[in-house]
């Protein structure tokens, strides 16, 4: 009887020996795992062992040195992406992720900047008031669009570098403010016209989540107008130019959407004028404080930021990047 147990025992476990697969990783990781799916791009399993797992996990397979099967088969991938290799990829969309293909972006954002109020404009409404505590609020939202192009450095896949430009509308009221008679007033906008470097580098195995660092040259063209005691002074086009400094993430959803998330801080002054009847020139500009000094007013759009954004890709293929 108990011969028949450890004759039970011993087929039950050679069955699990060679039930087994076992994944070899370039970085000399060693992964006892039984394989459920495998394509071009990536290898899904469940880790091998009691007790069963019902988990699966994927590994790329450029990151896959070779895979020993539980039928004796070994796999050798020591070459994928190679030059040379088999069932290399055609298409730019296949080549996404490699050196060989540029991936363009387009998207929307979702934008939250809190402009630094403590600027000479407050202090020019203060004094029109004659209220050292009158204070302008805004608007802090708006929707810039993006346009970007990126492309992975080095064959490991984990750096991207690119540009980006940012279009960005603020509302109306991005700056505002009114007495209570609307007879003092205050509404000012921003045109933004931003362009963008950007470094990136993976932050998990799969590739799919690249830290960002984001410098860019900002462009500003504020409007508006400024409204004192019932005259209004149109303000149109006045032009600024400033920098932005942000941290973030992207994640790849998929090969064609990415969600992005940004945190950073803008700097930008911009010099008031407003048409004048009475200039020659056909503008003018107002002192912050004519009692206090001759200078003039200038509008900070200085403050921090936080954006949140979906963008939808397509590839084209490197020139030179040939897979015949």
């Amino acid at each position: 009887m108990k011969s028949k147990l450890l004759i039970l025992l011993f087929i039950s476990f050679t069955g699990l020996i060679y039930a087994q697969d076992t994944i070899f990783v370039k970085n000399g990781q060693v992964i006892p795992a039984i394989i459920v799916e495998k394509n071009n791009t990536e290898i899904k399993y469940r880790k091998f062992g009691p007790p069963e797992s019902a988990a699966i996990y994927s590994i790329f397979v450029s990151d896959i040195s070779s895979i020993h099967f539980s039928d004796g088969i070994i796999a050798d991938y020591s070459a994928a992406g190679k030059a040379g290799t088999e069932n290399k990829p055609s298409t730019a969309f296949e080549l996404a992720g490699t050196m060989r293909a540029v991936k363009w972006s387009f998207g929307l954002n979702l934008d939250y900047f809190k402009r630094d109020i403590n600027d000479e404009l407050l202090i020019f409404w203060q004094d029109k008031l004659g209220n050292p505590q009158a204070t302008i609020d805004g608007n802090p939202l708006s929707f810039p669009i993006i346009i970007k192009t990126s492309f992975v450095l080095g064959n490991s896949g984990r750096n991207w570098m690119g540009d980006e430009l940012q279009i960005k509308i603020t509302p109306v009221d991005a700056i505002s403010a009114s007495n209570t008679t609307g007879t003092y007033e205050i509404r000012l906008r921003n045109f933004y016209y931003n362009i963008v470097l950007f470094y990136g580098h993976t932050l998990n195995h799969k590739k799919n989540l690249i830290g960002i660092i984001e410098p860019g040259l900002d462009f500003g063209f504020m409007s508006g107008y400024i409204k004192l005691n019932n005259t209004k002074y149109d303000i149109t086009g006045n032009l600024g130019v400033g920098f932005h400094m942000a941290l973030g993430a992207d994640w790849f959803i998929s090969k064609r959407l990415t969600a992005s998330m940004r945190g950073g801080y803008r700097w930008m002054n911009i010099d008031e004028s407003h048409k004048s009847t009475t200039s020659t020139t056909g503008y003018s500009s107002f002192y912050v404080d004519p009692t206090v000094s001759d200078e003039l007013l200038t509008v900070s759009w200085n403050g921090p930021y936080a954006s949140f954004g979906l963008t939808w890709s397509f590839y084209t293929k490197l020139k030179g990047a040939q897979t015949d």
